[in-house]
């Protein structure tokens, strides 16, 4: 029983911090804007006004809207939306990314 005890204390600061961290992270993922083009040769190009803190999640981010730009989402607000129902993915994969890191 002690034992027991003694595996959950080791554990829920972990867990605490991962779920803290995924919590300012997402946080900052709500203020970020990408901006997307084109380049000539046709590429598409991102950028994001801020970070998020996370070079991968940045990363992922701009992929997402790419691609729901490249889905046929239209304006801003239909680029958003799409962006918006990706974002629970992007994070669900940072939080396991986390996790396997502590």
């Amino acid at each position: 029983m002690m034992l027991t005890i003694l595996l959950l204390a080791a554990v829920q600061p972990a867990a605490t911090a991962v779920e803290d961290e995924i919590v300012v992270i997402g946080r900052r993922l709500n203020s970020i804007s990408a901006m997307v083009g084109k380049d000539q040769k046709g590429r598409f190009t991102c950028s994001l006004d801020k970070s998020s803190g996370n070079t991968n999640l940045d990363k992922r981010l701009c992929k997402t809207t790419v691609r729901c730009i490249r889905d046929g989402a239209v304006g801003d607000s239909g680029i958003k939306a799409c962006v918006e129902a990706e974002k629970p993915k992007l994070m669900a994969k940072l939080r396991r990314e986390l996790e396997g890191s502590r």
